[in-house]
């Protein structure tokens, strides 16, 4: 599974990622302004990171277009609430078997969200269930629900 930050602002929600991809074992890239594990910004994602930016594998990519130029025959789903969005139940009630090792994982900008035009080229947008008042979760505990349930069924299909 490889999880895609695209345009995150916080260095703490990127280093808290980055705790959850060693955790399962997931890839990370890093698109356009996401802080990156490196120079200034490299201390303050350490602090929620706590050493899994020393043992994640990851890349960096200026723009979104370039990381569906380099990855192609993936499975790439969008997540994020919107009008066309599925719920993760309902996807995974209509989905034979995931390849995790093709599977890209994007998440948007934590006020944003993911631009139409990349939402536009996923093979789906999932979101989670939202039951209370509040519109989403933070983006790294999404991150983590999602990368979670996907590896169980995952784990639990084969």
């Amino acid at each position: 599974m490889t999880i895609v930050l695209n345009n995150i602002r916080s260095c703490w929600n990127v280093g808290s990622i980055m705790r959850t991809c060693d955790a399962i074992g997931a890839k990370l890239i890093l698109v356009g302004y996401t802080p990156k594990p490196i120079g200034q910004t490299l201390k303050m994602i350490n602090k929620t990171a706590i050493g899994a930016e020393d043992s994640v594998v990851w890349k960096s990519f200026e723009h979104w277009q370039e990381v569906f130029n380099a990855n192609s025959n993936n499975t790439n789903i969008a997540v994020e609430i919107s009008d066309t969005s599925i719920d993760i139940v309902d996807f995974l009630k209509t989905s034979t078997t995931l390849e995790l090792d093709k599977l890209f994982l994007w998440f948007g900008n934590e006020i944003s969200g993911l631009e139409k035009d990349l939402t536009n080229k996923c093979n789906f947008e999932v979101h989670l269930p939202m039951s209370g008042i509040k519109e989403s979760l933070n983006i790294a505990t999404s991150v983590t629900a999602f990368a979670y349930i996907l590896d169980t069924y995952s784990r639990l299909s084969n």
